[in-house]
């Protein structure tokens, strides 16, 4: 059982705890891991319910995936052994799926109040000046079904460095958060949050559309400055 294997960590307690709390993220896999060998590393804690690792369009894995442990004990045991998880001697990233506020409620900072796991949309930043509507979606599906992707353009056609992405499901944007030191676009590390849900006058069809592009016109006004981002996201930030 887990006891043996860390006794430290062992908490009665958890016992009658929810199915979510035997649930883990686990990102910074090696190169080439499949589900069978996270399943495999996943065991030497306890039984193991299911596990996945998240493959891209090519069905290459992505580096990260999911287990579920069949006692929650045995997940919070893996997330106290934090610093000293390692798999074919790298140390990879174990967190828990279930969040209060980003990070598992360790956030810092004006980032922890934009990952939000029940927000279907994301804001997506850093990006390069190559990115399209077409390569985002592409690099997103990976997590889950894309419904809509918004990109704001330069006069010549290039990316200005942001974009909106909205799942059709809450929990594909909550993996994206999860993997948030991980998250890379051709190359490259992308930035990204929750979309902060603004107030839409109209609830029509084109309400969700509104919304995404009123936000993004009002980071415009001062995206580059210290104002900026306090102004776009909510108002009540310097």
């Amino acid at each position: 059982s887990y006891c043996g294997a860390l006794p430290q960590f062992c908490n009665p307690n958890m016992a009658g705890a929810g199915d979510e709390a035997a649930k883990i993220f686990v990102g910074g896999l090696p190169k080439g891991t499949t589900t069978e060998q996270l399943s495999a590393w996943a065991q030497q804690f306890g039984a193991v319910e299911k596990a996945e690792v998240k493959l891209d369009p090519l069905g290459y894995p992505r580096g990260f995936g999911f287990v579920f442990f069949q006692d929650a004990n045995v997940a919070q045991a893996v997330l106290a052994n934090k610093d000293n998880n390692v798999m074919d001697g790298k140390w990879i990233d174990c967190k828990p799926v279930v969040q209060g506020g980003g990070d598992g409620g360790k956030g810092k900072g004006k980032d922890a109040g934009l990952n939000d796991p029940t927000n279907p949309k994301l804001f997506v930043g850093a990006l390069p000046r190559t990115a399209t509507e077409e390569s985002i979606t592409a690099h997103f599906s990976q997590f889950g079904a894309v419904q809509e992707v918004v990109v704001k353009m330069h006069d010549d056609g290039t990316c200005k460095g942001f974009a909106f992405v909205l799942f059709q499901d809450a929990s594909c944007a909550k993996a994206v958060l999860d993997n948030h030191a991980n998250n890379q676009f051709e190359g490259k590390w992308i930035d990204c949050k929750s979309a902060v849900q603004m107030p839409a006058k109209g609830k029509g069809k084109d309400g969700g559309m509104g919304m995404m592009m009123g936000m993004m016109g009002a980071m415009m006004g001062g995206w580059g400055g210290k104002g900026g981002w306090g102004g776009g996201w909510g108002g009540d930030k310097g």
